[in-house]
């Protein structure tokens, strides 16, 4: 069941993004209302609305309350370039993992970082994708928390909107994706056996699956 709803969403977006290519609809045009849209795409709302909540947020439609959603850009656009942003990222949590590994840290925040990656999971592989990137997101500032330094935790705040739209353009690469899922589970177990050299390499590796 989780596959096929992954699998719904998936086509949704590629669906989505034929329909507007082929009608060659530029920027700033307002699409068709979502009954309209589901009908057109032979899908249903919700998996229409769960599709349009990822383009949202990877920058291609803007939703405007009240008013419709709109084709903000054709493809994903960020400030920074891929390779700056992740390497910021990975800088980071390689400093936040050897923190945590170094001082030791609270069972009880374990638990909750445990609680977040099993939420990031079950999101992605139910096809829930905008809220995916919400939990992954949240699941990589706990651990940059566990650090407890607070520049770590400043710094991040100040990419995670890059991150957001990044990723989500990410999720719209539907053959190329890499469903990193077992580095994610990989990496908390490293901190929980306090492994730091897998730590480390494991942060590294996720970095180099999402570029």
């Amino acid at each position: 069941m989780t596959d096929t709803k992954r699998n719904l969403v998936n086509e949704t977006i590629s669906e989505l993004i034929i329909y507007i290519n082929n009608k060659e609809l530029p920027v700033g045009t307002k699409l068709p209302n979502e009954t309209i849209l589901a009908s057109t795409l032979n899908v249903g709302r919700s998996t229409l609305r769960e599709a349009v909540k990822i383009l949202a947020f990877s920058n291609v439609l803007d939703v405007r309350h009240g008013s419709g959603t709109y084709i903000k850009n054709l493809a994903y656009t960020g400030d920074y370039s891929s390779d700056e942003l992740l390497t910021a990222r990975e800088m980071l949590e390689t400093q936040a993992v050897t923190s945590i590994i170094t001082y030791g840290f609270d069972p009880e925040e374990m638990l909750t970082l445990k609680e977040k990656l099993f939420l990031r999971n079950q999101l992605l592989a139910n096809g829930k994708f905008s809220e995916y990137v919400t939990a992954d997101l949240a699941f990589h500032q706990k651990i940059i928390e566990l650090a407890k330094n607070p520049f770590l935790a400043k710094w991040y705040e100040e990419i995670k909107p890059e991150l957001k739209t990044y990723l989500s353009g990410q999720v719209l690469k539907l053959k190329d994706y890499a469903d990193n899922t077992e580095i994610h589970n990989d990496l908390y177990q490293a901190l929980i056996d306090g492994n730091k050299e897998q730590a480390v390499k494991l942060v590294k590796q996720n970095s180099y699956s999402e570029k």
